[in-house]
């Protein structure tokens, strides 16, 4: 007698215990993908694909580890069965390596969900005609694609991927059923968490604060995380005695929460984003958020609404944005309660997981 439970592979970050990974989007994606599967019956073969960035691996390791994982999606499917894969993807050779992965399901009968979830795919698309070219014949691959926003759905479209295989299903989280946000009346703290990296804004973010120290200084900026930047920022606080500024490294786990519990508002002035899932978990905590228009971000930070969205490197715009709500303990209230309607209405983690396993059913 078949079972009636369903299989799937899954291709994302899901490191071992054993192994140290960075925080990032795609690793909490997955292990929640993971954690809805198992309550409700679903088997999952999981590929990872998690690796630390910084330093960033050779093409060498790369490469090597890319033919492992393909061979095994292909030895897996032939030997078992399988009702389709699901595909997390990043831009460039990540890129290529997972539409390789679609083509081979696509091959053996099956079908096939491609996630890409960094801001960076819609970059080198611009940046390049040739790169563009190519990745319009490759994104008709997939038998369905997911896009984590309303400008993802756009960006598809100018692709020439047909929308009716692409679903808009914004990224997910266990919401927090009631938090009280507790916003400080004085010593307003801001937040940044992510790399360390000049693609997230963090240069501009330094500037501001230190053209602006004067006004600033009443405010405390701390920053989690690490990257090619930090030991250079952090000379610089040093040098330029900018004692607003907290360097933490990269934070893990409850002490990640712990951030996100302690600060008032959520500051990422990013350059490129898929989704960020920090911005998720600043809703989560209900804070109040200053972001740049990229990716998914302006879906879910409405401007004036629950936060502020500014131009890539706008720099007048970040810093008063900065002012505005450091300076209104009212308007921060007010913006956390309508994030967490937005994160209710948009990425509850059942809802959001049920949509895309649903997709496997739709013919």
């Amino acid at each position: 007698m078949m079972s009636d439970t369903k299989k799937y592979i899954l291709v994302g970050a899901y490191p071992t215990k054993d192994k140290q990974q960075q925080p990032g989007g795609q690793l909490t994606a997955t292990k929640l993908l993971v954690e809805y599967a198992t309550l409700h019956d679903i088997q999952l073969h999981i590929i990872d694909t998690s690796e630390n960035t910084f330093p960033a691996p050779s093409l060498k390791k790369r490469v090597l580890k890319a033919i492992g994982r393909v061979s095994e999606l292909r030895r897996f499917i032939k030997e078992n069965r399988v009702d389709g894969i699901i595909v997390f993807s990043g831009p460039l050779f990540s890129f290529y390596e997972k539409v390789l992965m679609s083509a081979i399901a696509k091959y053996y009968g099956k079908k096939s969900l491609l996630l890409i979830r960094s801001g960076h795919f819609i970059d080198s698309n611009q940046r390049s005609v040739l790169i563009r070219y190519l990745n319009k014949y490759l994104l008709k691959i997939p038998s369905n694609i997911v896009a984590q926003g309303t400008k993802w759905v756009e960006f598809y479209k100018e692709m020439n991927v047909d929308l009716s295989k692409v679903k808009l299903i914004s990224n997910w989280i266990k919401v927090k059923e009631k938090h009280d946000y507790r916003g400080n009346r004085d010593k307003v703290v801001f937040l940044f968490a992510g790399a360390m990296v000049e693609k997230k804004g963090v240069l501009e973010l330094f500037e501001i604060i230190e053209a602006h120290y004067q006004e600033l200084k009443a405010y405390t900026f701390r920053f989690a995380g690490e990257g090619i930047l930090f030991e250079a920022l952090k000379q610089r606080k040093e040098e330029n005695h900018l004692d607003n500024i907290e360097l933490l490294g990269w934070r893990y786990g409850s002490e990640m929460m712990d951030e996100y519990q302690r600060a008032d508002i959520f500051i990422l002035p990013s350059h490129a984003e898929g989704f960020p899932n920090a911005i998720l978990e600043a809703l989560n905590y209900r804070l109040p958020v200053i972001a740049t228009d990229v990716g998914g971000i302006s879906d879910s930070v409405k401007d004036g609404y629950n936060g502020y969205v500014v131009d890539v490197k706008d720099k007048e715009s970040i810093y008063k944005s900065i002012k505005h709500l450091g300076e209104s303990f009212e308007l921060r209230n007010q913006f956390s309660r309508n994030s967490e309607k937005i994160l209710k209405e948009k990425h509850d983690f059942y809802q959001n997981c049920q949509a895309l396993f649903n997709l496997f059913e739709n013919r």
